[in-house]
C-alpha cells in the first residue's frame, strides 16, 4: 500500500504556509490531503496560521488569541493573508480535497465542528491535535469526526516519553481514527506496524527525505506529512517502480 502524501501546511517548500497559494499548489501536486493549523482570534473566528504569536511575520510577539480577524488579515504572509477557516473549508469542497486540521489549543471544538458540517466537511477530515483535551472536547461535540492524536513533543518527562513508546491507552482514551506520531520517536519502527495491526492509521511527520519516506512506506504507514508534496510522490514512485 502506498501511503498518502499530506502537504504540510500546504505545499509550503514553495509557497506561503498556511495560505490558499499553498493550497492551491498542494493540489495542483496531486497531494492526498492538505494539514494545516487552527488558531482562534480575539472575536471568535478561527484562522488557519501556526505560530502563537505573530512575531515571525511582523517581528511583533502579538498573540494571536488577543488578535481580531482583521488584525491578523493585515500580516504579510510571504504576499499572502491569513485565510479563515471557512475559506479553506469552501475551497476544500470545490476540489474535493481532504484536511487533516490540527487544533493548536482547546476550545474551538465546538465552533469547529459547526463548520465542518456547513461546508459539509464532516466526513472529508481528521482534527487532530497534541492536547488530548481538545479532542475529548470534539468527541463530545460531534463522536463522527475522524480524531488523530499528534505525538513527538520535545519533553523529557518519563510520562510523555511513554506514551509517545506506547500510544494506544491515549488512542483509546479519545476513540481516535489516527496515531500522528513524529518520524523521529524511539522505537518508531517496532511501534507503528503495531499500531496498524491495532486498526490505526498511521500518518508520520514531517518527511521529506525521500528515504525515509520510503523507508515509514514499507513500514506500512497510512500517510506521509510532508513539506514537499511533488517530490514526495516521486520518491514513493520510484519505490514502487524498484
Amino acid at each position: 500500500m502506498t501511503p498518502l502524501i499530506i502537504a504540510h501546511r500546504g505545499a509550503s517548500a514553495e509557497a506561503p504556509e498556511n495560505t490558499l497559494a499553498a493550497f492551491e499548489l498542494a493540489h495542483r501536486q496531486q497531494a492526498d490531503m492538505i494539514e494545516l493549523d487552527l488558531q482562534p482570534t480575539a472575536d471568535g473566528e478561527i484562522v488557519v496560521f501556526h505560530d502563537h504569536d505573530t512575531a515571525r511575520w511582523n517581528g511583533r510577539a502579538d498573540p494571536v488569541a488577543r488578535l481580531t480577524l482583521a488584525e491578523m488579515r493585515r500580516l504579510d504572509i510571504g504576499g499572502e493573508r491569513v485565510p479563515t477557516l471557512a475559506e479553506t473549508l469552501d475551497w476544500a469542497r470545490s476540489v474535493a480535497m481532504p484536511l487533516n486540521l490540527e487544533l493548536k489549543k482547546p476550545g474551538m471544538a465546538v465552533r469547529c465542528a459547526q463548520l465542518l458540517r456547513e461546508f459539509r466537511m464532516t466526513e472529508q477530515v481528521i482534527v487532530s491535535s497534541f492536547y488530548e483535551q481538545a479532542l475529548r472536547e470534539l468527541r463530545a461535540v460531534d463522536v463522527a469526526i475522524a480524531r488523530g492524536y499528534l505525538m513527538g513533543v520535545r519533553s523529557y518527562r518519563p510520562d510523555i516519553r511513554w506514551r509517545e513508546f506506547w500510544p494506544f491507552g491515549a488512542l483509546r482514551r479519545i476513540a481516535a481514527t489516527a496515531w500522528h506520531p513524529y518520524h523521529g520517536l524511539p522505537g518508531l519502527s517496532w511501534v507503528l506496524p503495531r499500531a496498524r495491526r491495532a486498526g490505526y492509521q498511521v500518518n508520520v511527520w514531517t518527511v521529506d527525505d525521500p528515504v525515509q519516506l520510503r523507508q515509514l512506506a514499507e513500514l506500512g504507514a497510512s500517510g506521509i506529512i510532508t513539506n514537499v508534496p511533488a517530490a514526495a510522490r516521486a520518491a514513493l514512485a520510484q519505490r514502487m517502480a524498484g
